[in-house]
């Protein structure tokens, strides 16, 4: 169920569109723009049923499959400099985090646990993957070093924390949790200090994304994008929709 979690977030947030043709197929779900943005790794079911990680030109172009495992790859997350994937998988039987060159070789395992590791996002500076665990018992927001080495757990609450994304300088993380009632946007620093809430629990608000300076941070709140600074103040409505739902905002760089 975690994993069909994590793969429905990941489809929803592209379905408000991209702005990209989609190939012949059942392509073109679950798209993240790699640091060159000729190229875009995603998710395909085009085999049989199963996930795997596939990759795109901008144009429709070139398609590739980059991974061929017979079990699901999903949630592809390209390193800073765009050498490296890591991605998500239950090729082992539960879900761990893996990580490939850009062209699917020297596959890799960065995680060994029997519980759920997923949602990995790596650092900007390169050195580090956050990444979202059950191996506490709870929900949590873990980091590890980019080569899987010293893994430790930012956050340990009874309440589900999910979805971290880093700031532009490496320095912090948001993520969204329900620890104060439904779900609220949290920034905490990079080593888990500093826990600070910045919307209110009245209504569900998640999916935090950083701006390029790192000075506000977009989020989806009940059916529509609000902006705010980073001490959670001048909350600002930027998609005022009565009829649709407008959610799973991100910056131009």
């Amino acid at each position: 169920m975690r994993r069909l979690f994590a793969v429905l977030a990941a489809l929803l947030g592209t379905a408000c569109g991209t702005g990209i043709h989609e190939p012949t197929g059942p392509c073109g779900e679950d798209a993240h723009v790699g640091p060159t943005p000729q190229q875009l790794a995603f998710v395909s079911d085009a085999l049989y049923g199963q996930y795997d990680i596939c990759l795109i030109n901008m144009d429709g172009t070139a398609v590739a499959q980059l991974t061929t495992s017979l079990g699901n790859d999903f949630w592809p997350t390209w390193s800073p400099d765009g050498t490296k994937i890591a991605f998500v998988t239950d090729r082992d039987g539960n879900n761990e985090i893996y990580v490939m060159n850009a062209d699917g070789t020297n596959v890799r395992r960065l995680t060994t646990n029997a519980a759920a590791d997923e949602q990995p996002a790596w650092s900007p500076d390169g050195g580090k993957i956050a990444f979202v665990s059950t191996r506490s018992g709870n929900t949590d927001v873990w980091v590890m070093d980019s080569t899987g080495a010293n893994p430790a757990p930012l956050t340990n609450d009874a309440a589900v924390d999910v979805l971290p994304v880093w700031s532009p300088d490496s320095t912090r993380i948001a993520f969204q949790s329900n620890r104060s009632g439904d779900f609220a946007i949290f920034v905490m620093n990079a080593d888990g200090s500093g826990i600070t809430q910045l919307t209110d629990a009245a209504v569900a608000d998640g999916a935090p994304a950083w701006s390029p300076d790192g000075t506000r941070i977009a989020f989806e709140s009940d059916g529509n994008v609000w902006v705010l600074l980073l001490d959670g103040s001048r909350p600002v409505q930027v998609t005022k929709s009565r009829f649709a739902l407008d959610f799973l905002p991100r910056w131009r760089p």
